[in-house]
């Protein structure tokens, strides 16, 4: 009778025994397996953190120099004041991709406020938080303030901060982008609140009381747009005034927004945001970029900003050390138990080793019918793992994010510089943009089972079974045939 047919006999007879080891390896392996999974989407998750928030520096004006700044009186509100030194335009951007390598991309941002209206010329109705704490319902009789929405200008949407963090998704059409004039991209919530959808126009407008305050006509700045992408929110923003707030807010070009605020005509980008292609050379490339000829200390300053990274990353960064431990700590345990439960049966067995050299069955037959028992059981118990480690996984992965995540609150810092007044009131935009909470699906962890782990997996598994059942079967199998056969008696 061959090792093999002995083997499946041995399995089939003692069901008892062979269901204790196959719960064990079943339970092992599943462990095991999930450990793998969730490491390897820490490790996503990781890599995106590091592309989205680690992989970008920026440019902005360099306003310390009081010199470089003028300022006028706007009625009887205050005053008005604008940066005067060299400007940040959309061709120093393109100088500095041209001259550096490893830019993958880049978009120059401007913060501003406006009305928008329906094609008919009707002011669209704006979603309200509830978070003002009534103060919106007040501002709303203060002319039309609670008319104004929060109006970002970019060359490149897809390369917004808001974006490439995570916390605005692209949900129709496509993104804006400085060559196509009046178009405009809004949230998909504002769009069904009124009746609005994809190649639908609306209008742009000061707000009224803000242009009687700097003798503008409203007539003259209303610029209509055609609406070329819908967007959405993956995670909860709050904003001083609802009708500033991310769900009412427009993204749109320079050239709308210059004309739909004529004020601003003198002011530039605020700030621009370059994305690198290996987030590793990133200090390499700011020296690059401070180095060029273009680039005046005195007017800008470059800086790589890693503290959001950081912030993300170190989290997950501590759930992956974590995971390993405990993947080690599982694999180290599982083949102690799985020693001591091979041990205990094959000393269970010397009756049988006996029988079967006394047969003539040498030494190495009786330990490759112990291993084949072992690894036949250990097939179905790894195919079991693999289905039940999707589960287990998954929500593993959950509990260990939210158990070592804080809870970090983050908002693009795309403020205005210096103070402006906006509709009767002397604001610094910096305090009234969106803040998010969470970092969106930045950090979701999206757990796969992968074929490469299941081949280590079972790689490794027989690989320890094999050293298991060697070091289980060795001690008896040195003894004489004289030893045995006596304790046989």
């Amino acid at each position: 009778m061959s090792l093999f047919r002995r083997a499946f006999l041995y399995v089939t007879r003692k069901r008892g025994k062979s269901a204790i080891l196959f719960l064990l390896l079943a339970v092992v392996a599943t462990l095991v397996l999930s450990g793998v999974a969730i490491r390897d989407a820490l490790q996503t998750a990781q890599l995106n953190v590091r592309q989205a928030l680690g992989g970008v520096f920026t440019m902005r004006q360099n306003t310390n120099d009081s010199s470089k700044w003028e300022s006028r009186a706007v009625g009887n509100y205050g005053y008005q004041s604008w940066y005067t030194g060299e400007q940040l335009t959309e061709a120093l951007a393109d100088t500095i991709v041209g001259k550096v390598e490893g830019i993958r991309g880049y978009n120059a941002t401007m913060t501003n406020y406006a009305v928008a209206a329906n094609a008919q010329g009707e002011t669209l109705e704006l979603i309200e938080s509830g978070e003002d704490g009534g103060m919106g319902a007040l501002l709303s009789s203060y002319g039309d303030f609670g008319s104004t929405v929060t109006t970002y200008a970019d060359t490149n949407t897809e390369f917004d901060s808001y974006f490439t963090g995570g916390y605005l998704e692209l949900a129709q059409g496509r993104h804006v982008t400085s060559a196509d004039g009046n178009a405009v991209m809004l949230s998909t919530e504002l769009a069904e609140l009124n009746g609005l959808k994809l190649g639908d126009k609306i209008i742009l407008h000061m707000s009224e009381l803000s242009a009687s305050t700097r003798g503008i006509d409203v007539s003259q700045t209303k610029v209509e747009a055609e609406i070329v992408g819908l967007f959405h929110a993956t995670a909860k923003s709050s904003a001083m005034f609802s009708n500033w707030s991310m769900e009412n807010a427009i993204y749109t070009t320079m050239d709308v927004m210059r004309r739909v605020r004529p004020d601003s005509a003198e002011e530039s980008y605020e700030k621009i945001h370059f994305y690198v292609n290996d987030p590793a050379k990133l200090r390499e490339i700011v020296g690059q970029v401070n180095a060029l000829p273009d680039i005046d200390p005195t007017d800008f300053i470059v800086e790589a900003d890693t503290g959001s990274a950081d912030a993300v990353g170190k989290p997950l960064e501590n759930t992956d050390r974590l995971v390993c431990v405990l993947v080690l700590l599982v694999v180290l345990v599982g083949a102690a138990v799985l020693y001591l439960v091979l041990a205990g049966r094959i000393k269970e067995r010397v009756h049988e080793s006996g029988i079967l050299l006394s047969l003539g069955f040498s030494r190495k037959n009786i330990i490759c019918q112990y291993l084949a028992e072992a690894l036949l059981i250990a097939v179905f118990a790894f195919a079991f793992s693999v289905l039940a480690s999707g589960f287990v996984a998954k929500s593993a992965g959950a509990r260990l994010l939210d158990y070592t995540m804080a809870e970090e609150e983050g908002g693009q810092d795309v403020g205005m510089p210096g103070t402006k007044v906006e509709d009767g009131m002397i604001v610094n935009s910096d305090d009234f943009v969106p803040v998010f909470q969470g970092h969106g699906n930045l950090t979701e962890i999206k757990v796969d089972i992968r074929t490469p782990s299941i081949l280590l997996l079972y790689g490794a598994g027989f690989g320890i079974i094999f050293l298991s059942v060697l070091a289980a079967a060795l001690p008896v199998l040195r003894m004489k045939p004289r030893e045995i056969f006596a304790k046989m008696s």
